[in-house]
């Protein structure tokens, strides 16, 4: 099997991406993890900065280091307390409503550049928090 191209950022886009390694499978995922389709596991219930969040041009959805889904949002990250499936989060999650974009030149690429750190779920492209706090240059 062939190493997929690693991840270039187009435009000066910021990216959060986010794991879906215990949704992807649905046949293996279990309460929470439990989801209708791709697009519902990469826009719900994450535990992100909210302030950054909002800034992401795109959040990927990562599977073994893969990029699975690109997802544009098209709203303000939104705080959710309780899951679907009826679940209390004890501290507060995120969703977002947006789409999935099909054609993304980031579609199929390695992240494997960008780890995602001990036990985490989320991770931000850049990482250089300055270049999430000033505007972006068109």
């Amino acid at each position: 099997m062939m190493n997929p191209q690693a991840i270039e950022l187009q435009n000066g886009d910021r990216l959060l991406l986010v794991s879906l390694n215990k949704t992807y499978d649905q046949s293996k995922a279990e309460g929470v993890y439990k989801r209708e389709d791709l697009k519902e596991a990469v826009r719900k219930y994450w535990r992100v900065s909210k302030q950054r969040a909002d800034k992401a041009d795109y959040v990927l959805g990562i599977y073994k280091g893969i990029v699975k889904v690109v997802f544009k949002p098209t709203s303000e990250w939104q705080p959710v307390y309780e899951a679907s499936d009826g679940t209390i989060f004890s501290n507060v999650r995120y969703m977002v409503e947006g789409e999935v974009i099909d054609d993304s030149p980031y579609q199929g690429k390695s992240v494997a550049d960008y780890p995602f750190g001990s036990g985490g779920s989320i991770a931000y492209i850049p990482k250089d928090i300055k270049m999430w706090k000033t505007p972006k240059k068109i």
